[in-house]
């Protein structure tokens, strides 16, 4: 069961911290760990019941962060968890006030002199497109082991995963190995805007030696992997307006100018025939793949066939000078990611001409780019290849994420690879993603710790489509 899996393992990676398991017995071997580790088993195998009715009761509110007529049901996400906290003993359970949405906090403080863990997780959810729904995407549903529901898997799966694990400890030790203090964003996933100035305002607060984060991959269920690079991104929309109106096909036809067409014009000068973007100056700050990182791509075991079933394509594109993981974890991209104009509905046809049209572009950064830049690089692009007849104007979201690159050279890093090679009984991958946590960096840069990547989410899970948590 992977609720019981992934409550185990972040239970032995809070531990790891301690200096009374792993640290001072570095020849612990994997079935000690499994031994130690059975004495929780009874604990999350009676209250499993329990944990997946309060799994689905979180799943079940539409805490979407970029729909502003959401915020009462992040403002709702946000206090369930508080209570919950509560629930399970924490020493402080709040919520915190952002220049945004609300961050919840939790933290646990009776273990003294020994190492304060800070653990990052995120409870808000992306919009959802219902026609792509089986069901409900807020009426979570388990079928065949697995929990369908919008943020079953990004991330309430780290919010909750990271609270049993702190919960199973509290009630079968009555107490914890280390110092815990929990974060959880209710902005990610617009890219975080508010955190920076959040984490500086309170950085006494959220100070700790060591920080694990809850929002990330896991190559398969019985391979760990570290996460060593993470893409920053950039997100904003483009107008395209070409008369006042919508005009009919018939009577204007062949003389007026289409929104549409002048859209579909401006978004093919973006590539070339490569696959590459066409914008100039997109590349300019970007740095090559390090051979390190390369030989890191090598030892991981992708097949294009495998992605290419998962999502129904049927080619994989790109510049092939570059390997698929170079270009998803090293390369910057531009993808359209939404586009509107004309009569879009399911059924029937309007003859018209359209005078407006949208598309929106979201950016993934590598290294030293900056968001601002690129998104000034792109408005000079489209300004240039706009056709006549059209003009063009900007929505832009607030912030970006910045790319993240983490060592493998730290004490923590150390920590976390030898607790998840007894745990697993092999070497954790060491892998890149091509999505981003811009919170991640701000943790970095203000409390001085990398916040290693640790989470459980699986490719086939869709994150951003009909989302589930496989929980068999």
């Amino acid at each position: 069961m992977k609720f019981k899996q992934t409550v185990l393992v972040f239970i032995a990676l809070v531990n790891v911290f301690s200096s009374s398991l792993f640290a001072q017995k570095p020849k612990t071997n994997t079935e000690q760990v499994k031994s130690f580790l059975s004495s929780y088993e009874k604990y999350i195998d009676d209250n499993n019941d329990v944990h997946l009715k309060e799994f689905m009761e979180l799943v079940s509110i539409p805490s979407i962060s970029s729909i502003p007529s959401n915020k009462p049901d992040v403002d709702r996400a946000a206090a369930w968890i508080v209570n919950k906290l509560k629930a399970i003993g924490m020493t402080t359970a709040q919520t915190l006030p952002s220049d945004g949405n609300s961050l919840v906090f939790g933290s646990w403080d009776k273990a003294p002199g020994k190492p304060t863990v800070l653990i990052y997780a995120h409870y808000d959810v992306q919009p959802v497109k219902e026609s792509e729904w089986d069901n409900p995407p807020f009426v979570p549903k388990v079928m065949d082991g697995k929990i369908f529901g919008r943020g079953a898997s990004d991330d309430k799966s780290g919010v909750m995963i990271t609270i049993w694990a702190v919960e199973t400890m509290l009630r079968t030790d009555g107490k914890l190995p280390v110092n815990v203090k929990f974060i959880f964003d209710g902005e990610e996933e617009k890219g975080s805007p508010s955190f920076k100035n959040f984490i500086n305002k309170n950085k006494d607060l959220l100070k700790a030696d060591f920080a694990l984060n809850a929002d990330g991959g896991q190559y398969g269920e019985t391979t760990p992997e570290i996460l060593m690079s993470l893409r920053g991104s950039t997100i904003f929309e483009f107008n395209v307006k070409t008369a006042n109106t919508d005009a009919h096909s018939g009577q204007f036809g062949g003389k007026t100018p289409n929104a549409a067409v002048a859209l579909s014009q401006i978004i093919s000068s973006f590539y070339t025939k490569e696959g590459n973007v066409a914008v100039e100056g997109f590349y300019d700050k970007v740095v090559p793949a390090t051979l390190q990182e390369k030989e890191m791509i090598k030892k991981i075991p992708y097949d294009k066939l495998e992605d290419m079933k998962l999502l129904g394509t049927t080619a994989e594109t790109g510049d092939t000078t570059f390997s698929p993981l170079e270009r998803v974890w090293f390369r910057p991209t531009l993808e359209i990611i939404g586009m509107q104009s004309g009569y879009t509905a399911t059924e029937g046809h309007s003859n018209i001409i359209p005078g407006n049209a949208m598309a929106r572009i979201t950016c993934r950064l590598v290294n030293n780019q900056n968001g601002d830049e690129i998104k000034n690089l792109i408005v000079k692009h489209i300004n240039k290849n706009c056709p006549i007849g059209a003009t063009v104007s900007y929505k832009y979201s607030e912030g970006y994420a910045r790319p993240m690159k983490f060592p493998a050279d730290t004490k923590a890093y150390n920590y976390v690879s030898d607790a998840l090679f007894k745990i697993y009984g092999k070497q954790p991958l060491q892998d890149g993603t091509g999505g981003s946590i811009g919170s991640l960096v701000d943790i970095k840069e203000t409390l001085g710790i990398y916040p290693y990547s640790l989470g459980f989410e699986l490719a086939d899970e869709h994150w951003l489509t009909q989302g589930k948590f496989n929980n068999g």
